[in-house]
């Protein structure tokens, strides 16, 4: 990837350790002798086994700025027929790809700036994604809030959401959304399983509204499930939640 290769510092090095799952590349002269973590390696297969496909990774560094030169793993996403349905909205195959890498991280955090993300679709075609570190922990952290509403849903307490609602940014009416919420129960059934999808922080009225988004998977029904919430904030504070089919 010339493109690539113009804007590192260090040897562009195609790597992998352990048994390599089906999908993994590994090319390159100087692959041989460098190994990735089993932290890393564990991300990289899992996100074969979520998107499928092929997937090359590599660690490289930005050009020098002001602030020195940025390192990164990179991962390079390709043949995935997940993806491929999903690039109308592109956002979350690429920032779920750097997430499930990046939770499978623990000490390797400290050695990156940023996980890119870059995807090529069946016509060839490049989109690259740069996700620093400091916005993926702030996403783990504000993952909580996310658990917190599933199980809640889970365990159908809709009455400890209306706390949680906070219509001042995006108006809507609680009670309304939690009658509607209660009503859909019968049809959809019970929660089983909570599958991620992606992220997106979007600036709105002065706040970074964090957008999560996924599935929930039920006992009669599947459906999406999405979040809005303040990004930079601590508060288990709810600006939208939807339901989609």
């Amino acid at each position: 990837m010339n493109r690539i290769l113009s804007l590192l510092i260090c040897t562009f090095l195609i790597t992998s350790c352990g048994n390599k799952r089906d999908g993994e590349q590994k090319t390159g002269i100087l692959s041989n002798f460098i190994d990735i973590t089993d932290n890393e390696d564990a991300g990289v297969k899992e996100i074969l086994d979520f998107y499928g496909g092929q997937c090359k990774y590599a660690i490289g560094a930005s050009a020098s700025t002001k602030d020195g030169s940025k390192k990164y793993f990179e991962l390079e996403m390709s043949q995935s027929e997940a993806i491929e349905e999903r690039l109308n909205k592109v956002h979350l195959p690429s920032s779920n790809i750097a997430y499930i890498f990046f939770k499978n991280l623990k000490e390797e955090k400290k050695n990156y700036d940023a996980i890119h993300v870059v995807l090529i679709s069946e016509d060839k075609s490049e989109q690259e994604f740069k996700f620093p570190i400091s916005t993926l922990e702030q996403v783990q952290q504000r993952m909580a809030l996310n658990d917190k509403t599933i199980n809640i849903l889970k365990e159908k307490k809709f009455e400890e959401l209306k706390p949680m609602l906070n219509n001042e940014l995006i108006t809507f009416d609680k009670e309304e959304l939690i009658s509607r919420l209660m009503e859909l129960e019968p049809q959809f059934g019970d929660v089983k399983e909570y599958r991620f999808f992606g992220f997106k922080v979007v600036p709105y009225k002065g706040t970074e509204i964090l957008h999560l988004s996924g599935a929930l998977l039920r006992e009669n029904q599947n459906h999406e499930f999405s979040i809005d919430i303040d990004f930079k904030s601590d508060k288990d504070e709810l600006y939208q939640l939807q339901y989609a089919l």
